[in-house]
């Protein structure tokens, strides 16, 4: 198998011969040289260009691998071959390594992204849905006879008020000014995200 945790060792896996420490990103992104393993290309070269050349010599170092099997299995060859892509594959795999943090910071900012149009399309559906009970309040408490009104305000008002029409006409405005307020929060809670 490519990748082995190695036994008596909890925690440490073993990758093409070199033993990582998932629980230590370093030990993964270190270099090579650490690892006691040559490095094929150079540390301020085109890592994708790099890639695209690793990728080309182990095809064909497979190839030729394919070639000396066929022609002659037992030759020493075959352990050479398979040494040279076994350091061809570290190589590669080392180069792949470098773009996982990158990698992961482009899959946070995904997440993110979909976590603000979340909330973005929850906050349109609780603004349409104030709207729907905004108009539904209005038509109802417009609709009503103004006696009735009046009983149904009488709970929220002071006794003595009950009978004042300028009063239950306020406390409509009151009603307006305290979904105006949950609108502007709402806004605002849109703004931040």
């Amino acid at each position: 198998a490519v990748v082995s945790t190695q036994s008596g060792h909890y925690g440490r896996d073993n990758a093409f011969g070199i033993a990582h420490n998932p629980e230590d990103p370093k030990s993964i992104l270190a270099p090579l040289r650490e690892h006691g393993v040559t490095q094929l290309y150079q540390d301020a070269s085109n890592d994708i260009k790099e890639l695209k050349k690793l990728n080309s010599s182990l095809v064909v170092n497979f190839l030729d691998l394919l070639d000396i099997l066929i022609q002659c299995p037992s030759s020493p060859l075959r352990t050479k071959k398979l040494e040279e892509l076994e350091l061809l594959f570290c190589n590669f795999h080392h180069l792949v390594n470098k773009f996982r943090p990158h990698q992961a910071l482009e899959t946070l900012i995904q997440m993110v992204k979909i976590q603000k149009d979340q909330k973005i399309n929850l906050i349109e559906q609780i603004n349409s849905k104030m709207e729907c009970a905004r108009a539904g309040l209005h038509t109802t408490i417009n609709s009503l006879p103004s006696s009735l009104a009046l009983d149904i305000s009488s709970e929220m008002m002071d006794e003595s008020m009950t009978d004042d029409p300028e009063r239950l006409h306020n406390n409509k405005n009151e009603f307006d000014n305290v979904l105006s307020d949950i609108e502007m929060l709402i806004d605002r809670e849109l703004g931040n995200t």
